[in-house]
């Protein structure tokens, strides 16, 4: 059973289209999961996320939203944006969550990105848990200890140690796959059908250029 990295952040309406991928490969993969805060990876790279830029917000919500249709897949977005995310991946962490993680996980998700919730609200977020047997006020109580912070950092480190710029991102021996869009050149290399010409990409490695 292959391994595969799934760094992400409840922020990002792609990792949310990504994460439906996630759910109907659960059983044919082995996840790894990695709450990571998209603003530390922006400000690490010096950029400016894609909300920040409206016209591509706008459009970006535009291919979501096609995507979504498209792909059958429940779309409406939490009732406030932007969020702060923080609670929510703390309450994620597998240091946290524990074996519950992956529900925890698709609770959040769901609750946000399909069924349009504030999923930035803290006792919304026990709420939700609870619902699904899930000691909630457990995982709130332990997102301000020192463990839980660090765990988060650590996540967010290890992200960009791997070159990680974005989320979604999967990584699969070493190689990255970034963006849900991706997912079609990740389930070819799980096929060992990966298109890439390695040797054209060295070539382009060696140019020196700064934009396309």
């Amino acid at each position: 059973m292959k391994d595969i990295e799934f760094y992400f952040d409840f922020l990002s309406p792609y990792s949310y289209l990504a994460w439906n991928w996630v759910k109907q490969n659960i059983d044919k993969y082995n996840f790894s999961f990695y709450p990571v805060p998209l603003a530390g990876l922006i400000r690490s790279y010096e950029t400016k996320g894609p909300a920040e830029i409206v016209p591509k917000r706008n459009y970006l919500f535009k291919h979501c939203l096609r995507y979504a249709e498209l792909n059958k897949i429940s779309f409406h977005p939490p009732e406030k944006l932007p969020f702060n995310p923080l609670y929510a991946l703390r309450m994620a962490l597998e240091e946290n969550a524990g074996s519950d993680q992956f529900q925890v996980i698709d609770t959040i998700f769901m609750n946000g990105w399909a069924k349009g919730h504030d999923i930035g609200d803290e006792n919304f977020l026990v709420k939700i848990l609870l619902q699904e047997g899930i000691d909630g006020n457990r995982l709130l109580d332990n997102v301000g200890t020192k463990e839980i912070r660090n765990a988060l950092k650590l996540n967010l480190k290890r992200a960009l140690d791997k070159n990680i710029f974005g989320v979604p991102t999967f990584i699969i021996d070493n190689e990255l796959f970034w963006g849900n869009d991706s997912i079609e050149h990740l389930k070819l290399y799980l096929d060992e059908m990966d298109p890439l010409d390695k040797d054209k990409y060295k070539i382009f490695l060696e140019k020196e250029f700064t934009i396309f």
